[in-house]
């Protein structure tokens, strides 16, 4: 593309496409190319301005982010024929410039003029939408009450993502959150341009997600007696705690994601991870074995409870994973997990070992692979296909699933080399429940985090930011013709520890603004100095809501919870 045609007649401009530049934005995930009159005056956007957009949702939305961030409400018109010589910010999301940005269903042109008029070009909503999230972070308020001013940088943008994968992993099966902590995370996602709210509903802790034709999921499973006590994972709190999501909050959620861009995958666990389904329900488990007894786990880590590989079993799957498929409509995906689900109860039972001989198959993991299939044939049937974590390749990976890459790199180069897609989320650079350093952090525990002991020898797990925004999702060596297979990269935001939703954020900010440029920007526009610069803008945001994060000394925000 000729950077030329982004410059207005005359302007002078600064076009930054890699290296950082004076006349760079505070903006977060930096933009492919921008163009930008370093030394021009911000124009005004007030009042009198209108936003023209053929979709009322999508401005609408544009109009709230904008009032969160600047207090300045704007009016939402259909058509520029009600402008009426005001100036107008114009959204067209049907383009059909050429521009290899614009024709990007992801991608946008944005254009500031100097007289304050502001045009955004897009292929499709999705890039409309992410034009007028960069148009909100680009608006800065100046000053306070009646006299505050709003202003945006001349500038023009040409923008598309790096990856179609940009997701965020919630965990609430270790603790409930509840529909407006979502909502929350659901508009800082769409701000920093995420398209993927990975969903983990179910596990050992917990079952979170309402089935009408098992209710017992969530009478039983969404209910446990007791958590560890916080600073002694070894002592029970003898709290209860529990939740879950009906099916209508779960359509409001999912609906309320649509409008901001963001596709929701949920999670079902498979084979592993099953205690408070098989507390619910112990028949779908193993019951041939000595001491069987599912409950609602009270402590975290891996559990022996899996589902036995019977037909009564494969149907109750089959009937969960149809009502969660009509409950995520958008969802090309189903998330089956597949992830630490250990063998001990398939070798000490009978009927599973019957199974592995009778379908030749080599030994448990190989009845692993033989669990998943038959679940993923079924997903096929309904549309959708699988994603799991890189242990569904135990005893033979699908050549149609997608594996989520979280141990080992060499799991990604093994999908990679058989043609499946992967999405990288190692726990070395990926995982935001570690801590991000021991220095600072609070003396309380109610700022526990997994993989740091008090006391003992084990070096601690930790993520600085700085590592998060060096990770590099494609792996080394990968030939270029298969680098298109790493379909994106997401934060893991595992809950064992975070107790409530003030706390969580504690961990998701700032590193998730690192992930964001990961998964969004060129490879080439990516500078750690210039993210640096552009960060206390993004913290500057998470004051005005409210939001807890780490400080730069490592202090909270807001060290706890709003009463």
């Amino acid at each position: 593309m000729n950077p030329k045609k982004l410059l207005p007649g005359a302007l002078a401009c600064c076009l930054l496409s890699g290296a950082p530049a004076a006349a760079d934005i505070n903006v977060i995930p930096r933009p492919a190319q921008i163009a930008r009159d370093a030394d021009a005056a911000g124009v005004a956007l007030g009042a009198s301005h209108i936003i023209v957009c053929a979709d009322a949702a999508l401005g609408r939305v544009y109009a709230d982010t904008l009032f969160e961030r600047t207090g300045l409400r704007l009016p939402v018109h259909p058509a520029a024929a009600t402008a009426a010589g005001r100036p107008v910010i114009a959204v067209d999301c049907a383009s059909l410039s050429t521009d290899s940005h614009v024709a990007h269903p992801e991608g946008y042109a944005l254009a500031v003029a100097a007289d304050g008029a502001v045009r955004v070009e897009a292929s499709a909503r999705a890039g409309a939408f992410y034009a007028l999230q960069t148009l909100a972070q680009l608006a800065a308020r100046d000053g306070d009450g009646d006299a505050a001013r709003v202003t945006l940088p001349v500038v023009r943008i040409h923008d598309s993502p790096r990856f179609r994968w940009r997701g965020v992993l919630l965990d609430e099966g270790r603790h409930f959150f509840g529909p407006a902590a979502v909502k929350r995370l659901l508009d800082s996602m769409a701000l920093y341009k995420f398209n993927t709210l990975h969903w983990h509903l179910t596990d050992d802790q917990g079952w979170r997600m309402e089935i009408k034709k098992y209710p017992r999921l969530t009478q039983t499973g969404a209910w446990r007696v007791s958590s560890p006590t916080p600073g002694n994972r070894d002592l029970p709190d003898g709290v209860p705690h529990g939740g879950y999501y009906t099916q209508d909050e779960i359509r409001e959620i999912v609906a309320y994601a649509r409008q901001r861009a963001i596709t929701v995958i949920p999670e079902v666990e498979i084979p592993g991870h099953s205690s408070a389904a098989l507390a619910a329900y112990p028949g779908y488990g193993n019951t041939d074995i000595p001491g069987y007894a599912p409950a609602v786990q009270t402590t975290m880590g891996v559990k022996p409870y899996i589902y036995a590989p019977k037909e009564e079993t494969f149907r109750f799957l089959r009937d969960v994973l149809d009502e969660v498929c009509a409950l995520f409509p958008d969802s090309p995906y189903i998330h089956i997990g597949g992830d630490e689900a250990p063998k001990t109860q398939w070798k000490a039972s009978p009927f599973a070992q019957k199974v592995i001989r009778e379908n030749d198959l080599k030994d448990e993991f190989g009845l692993q692979s033989w669990f998943i299939r038959r679940v993923e044939k079924h997903l096929n049937s309904r549309g959708r296909r699988i994603v799991g974590w890189d242990e569904i390749q135990e005893g033979g990976l699908s050549p149609t699933a997608t594996m989520m890459v979280w141990r080992d790199w060499k799991w990604a180069r093994l999908a990679i080399e058989k043609g499946n897609d992967v999405v990288m989320t190692p726990h070395s650079h990926c995982y935001i429940d570690y801590a991000e350093s021991v220095e600072g952090l609070p003396d309380d525990p109610y700022y526990e985090h997994i993989g740091i002991k008090r006391s003992g020898n084990r070096p601690p797990r930790l993520l600085p930011l700085e590592k998060v925004y060096q990770f590099e999702p494609i792996p080394e060596g990968t030939p270029p013709e298969r680098e298109k297979q790493v379909i994106g990269c997401q934060a893991n935001l595992w809950g064992e520890y975070l107790f409530d939703w003030n706390r969580a954020e504690y961990n998701l900010y700032p590193r998730l603004f690192a992930m964001a440029e990961v998964a969004w920007s060129p490879k080439a526009a990516r500078d750690w100095p210039s993210f640096q610069e552009r960060l206390p803008a993004a913290l500057r945001r998470l004051d005005q809501i409210q939001a807890n994060y780490r400080r730069p000394d490592g202090a909270p925000a807001r060290p706890r919870a709003r009463e």
